[in-house]
């Protein structure tokens, strides 16, 4: 007796790429705003 076993996979590069723009952008944006919340404080000073 023999099974067939259908394995389908679909990959969505364009919602992996929006994605992974969005991330670094939210990464970026931290990484300035703690910088310039620094510099903040320090002017305030």
């Amino acid at each position: 007796m023999r099974k067939e076993t259908e394995v389908c996979v679909e990959v969505n590069v364009t919602k992996i790429v929006k994605y992974v723009c969005i991330a670094g952008a939210v990464i970026v944006a931290a990484i300035f705003g703690e910088l310039a919340f620094k510099e903040f404080i320090k002017s305030r000073s």
